[in-house]
């Protein structure tokens, strides 16, 4: 929690430990607060209390507690699972001349679709790939 909130007003050089402690036999005896006593006896005026309280004592508990551990529930989560290797790359082989790729999206269907007719023209095909010996050569 802390130092004891008399400890700080000594240190402060505003009561007395004599102070302090008869006000602590009296807070025991009466179960009011500390504050509350000292300002009856005459000792410190409301404000400095709680002046001290705000802007001294608390703040200075803030910083200077240990952390509290967060409470362990006993909710199991399950492994996380593996992370699949990546697919290795394929190259093609060094004679292959890749042309281009077109993507086509197949919408949902009930029935499985028909097999496509052949086409003759080859700008229809998906992907086109010409080996280098059917190339004209680079004169």
């Amino acid at each position: 929690m802390g130092k004891p909130i008399g400890e700080y007003l000594v240190e402060a050089g505003l009561l007395e430990q004599s102070q302090v402690e008869i006000a602590l036999q009296e807070q025991r005896r009466t179960g009011r607060k500390l504050g509350e006593i000292i300002v009856e006896h005459g000792w410190l005026q409301a404000q400095t209390i709680e002046y001290w309280m705000k802007n001294v004592i608390i703040p200075h508990r803030r910083i200077t507690q240990p952390p509290q551990p967060k409470p362990v529930t006993n909710q199991v989560f399950p492994p996380k699972p593996p992370v699949p290797p990546p697919l290795p790359r394929v190259k093609p082989p060094e004679e292959t001349l890749v042309i281009g790729v077109e993507q086509i999206s197949i919408p949902p269907q009930v029935k499985p679709p028909e097999p496509a007719p052949k086409m003759q023209n080859i700008q229809h095909q998906e992907t086109l790939i010409l080996e280098l010996k059917d190339l004209p050569p680079l004169d």
